[in-house]
């Protein structure tokens, strides 16, 4: 990395170090959690579910519960809620609080990805709850997905537990997400926990959550609620649009009966954030801060699209109705997973046809009542509004017998191929070819690469049998560190040098960060001048940190032959 990259990137290498900083003095509490939902967005899914089932049992009292709260507003009226409680404290994102909870809590309980510095330590319990069954392809099933997934793949590596509501899930996890053949943590195959809301939210309080944070909810009309997801390539470049609610609020308030229903609008918790303070203040959107299974108990009738929300509302029998202006579109650079006259409701692309079947919502379930009663068996299979209960006595009581534990059994030897910044030209050529000529049924092989999203086209070329893990984020280590590596060149001299500053710990650790307690039986090095990822490479055979010795003399060997090393010298 030469000094216009570290100056470029000089805010996450900053937030990095803090980071790092921080790893290095916290030891491990054992009574406590931190939790975060949608980007600190609020208490909400299924860390919530699990907080709140905690919190009703008198055994975890002595645990202190530590929740990302990034909203200000949300902030303020949590710890007034809360105020009274001293084992619940809230932090928000990048700040030393931050750091401190996410280096010093035993368990993470979140439903999304965490930071690109993020290194779960040896003794931490990493929990990923994610957020709902996808209509939508995800990971390396959509299109640009070895590169736009990049952050969700290491998350998911780095789990101990990964909550599967169904099987369908399971299957995306291991085949569309690439963790079958070397995730090493264990998929629980249990329902969701947010799903335990739908059978426990009391409608009265969720009117008076709702009224408390501005939106206008009267308790005698039926509700109905429009929770769209939101649309772009990817998550980082999402549309900002949001003229879509508007006119679809003043559609359907002028042509449905507006004494009998009211319309809210429920963003998804990305595309809230970018409606403007005269939006959010007219009381027709929902705020990311409610928890969206608490509002779909007190939903009448949901209008979505692509949304996952509909598998959970499934759970309450009412209808469901699939606005999908754009499905041609969305198809191609997204994609779904089934055909979508399997769904539970009508759909339709025009906003008539939305309003005629709201003014008929009392026929639909019965009309759809096959295909609902279908999806909602393999949906909702395991669904018994006592979720939480299971996972809880999985992860803290090591109790796994009343929930499905899915074990990955891998039945190919594993590689690793360091492959560089994979810039067009001979060096890559010959990685692709070499990739072309593995026997992929009797070797799985995983791909890392520095790539940032600027070789697009050489990423597309790789064999489709190869998980490929683009870098994710900057090594967690001082920002004086990071300027000092920026001098290294490919030479042995400055190999050295690098090797006498960073002992072979900071890249044990960044392995950890990048793939977690995976482990490979081979190990194939052509990162050419990535010097950095060749030494992380170094640890995928390593059950801990080996000594300073051993790793002067595979940097001495990896010099010597000037990164052109081939599997059979470097089996481990």
């Amino acid at each position: 990395m030469g000094f216009g990259k570290v100056l470029k990137k000089l805010p996450a290498i900053s937030l990095a170090a803090k980071y790092a900083e921080q790893y290095r003095r916290n030891d491990v509490d054992k009574f406590t959690i931190f939790y975060s939902s949608h980007q600190g967005a609020g208490m909400l899914c299924g860390p919530y579910a699990v907080f709140r089932k905690m919190t009703e049992t008198k055994e975890f009292d002595r645990y202190d519960h530590i929740w990302e709260i990034n909203d200000p507003a949300e902030y303020k009226q949590l710890k007034k809620e809360y105020g009274d409680w001293t084992n619940v404290w809230f932090v928000k994102k990048d700040t030393r609080g931050y750091f401190n909870a996410l280096t010093s809590a035993k368990y993470i309980i979140v439903n999304h990805t965490l930071p690109s510095y993020f290194i779960k330590k040896p003794e931490q319990i990493y929990v990923n709850t994610w957020h709902g069954i996808p209509l939508k392809k995800m990971g390396y099933d959509v299109p640009d997905g070895r590169f736009s997934a990049r952050s969700m793949t290491r998350n998911f590596l780095l789990t101990d537990y990964l909550i599967s509501p169904c099987r369908f899930m399971t299957r995306i996890y291991l085949e569309g997400c690439k963790l079958g053949g070397i995730y090493t943590g264990k998929l629980i195959e249990s329902g969701y926990p947010r799903n335990d809301l739908l059978f426990s939210t009391n409608r009265d309080d969720i009117i008076e959550k709702l009224i408390n944070r501005g939106i206008a909810v009267d308790d005698k009309k039926k509700i109905i609620l429009y929770a769209p997801t939101w649309r772009g390539p990817s998550f980082d470049r999402a549309d900002k649009d949001t003229a879509l609610y508007d006119e679809f609020y003043d559609y359907l308030y002028d042509h449905i009966d507006t004494e009998q229903y009211q319309i809210l609008i429920k963003p998804h918790p990305m595309v809230y954030e970018l409606l403007s303070k005269e939006e959010k203040r007219r009381g027709q959107y929902v705020p990311q801060s409610i928890d969206a299974d608490e509002l779909l108990s007190v939903t009448d009738l949901l209008v979505t699209d692509y949304s996952s929300l509909f598998f959970d509302f499934l759970l309450t029998d009412r209808p469901i109705i699939f606005y999908l202006p754009d499905l041609e579109s969305y198809k191609k650079y997204r994609g779904v997973y089934f055909g979508l006259h399997e769904c539970p409701g009508p759909y339709s692309g025009l906003m008539e046809d939305i309003a005629g079947w709201i003014n008929r919502a009392g026929t639909l379930r019965s009309e759809f009542g096959s295909a609902y009663e279908k999806m909602k068996t393999w949906a909702c299979e395991f669904d018994d509004a006592n979720v939480t209960q299971k996972v809880i006595d999985a992860i803290f009581h090591n109790d796994e017998s009343h929930c499905r534990i899915v074990k990955d059994q891998p039945h190919k030897k594993k590689m690793l191929v360091a492959g560089g910044n994979f810039a067009p030209g001979e060096h890559t050529e010959k990685i692709l070819a070499w990739l072309d000529g593995i026997d992929y049924g009797q070797t799985d092989v995983t791909l890392l690469i520095d790539d940032e999203g600027q070789y697009t086209d050489e990423i597309s070329r790789v064999n489709r049998n190869v998980r490929v893990l683009c870098r994710c984020g900057v090594i967690p280590r001082s920002i004086l560190r990071a300027v000092w590596a920026a001098r290294v060149k490919p030479d042995k001299a400055s190999t050295a040098r690098l090797l006498r500053m960073f002992r072979s710990r900071i890249f044990e650790r960044n392995y950890r960060r990048i793939l977690g307690e995976c482990r490979f039986d081979t190990v194939a090095n052509f990162a050419g001048e990535c010097y950095e990822q060749a030494l992380t490479a170094y640890h995928a055979g390593q059950s801990k940190v080996i000594s300073e010795k051993n790793f002067a003399g595979w940097v001495a060997a990896f010099e010597s032959t000037h990164g052109e090393w081939t599997c059979e010298k470097i089996v481990l």
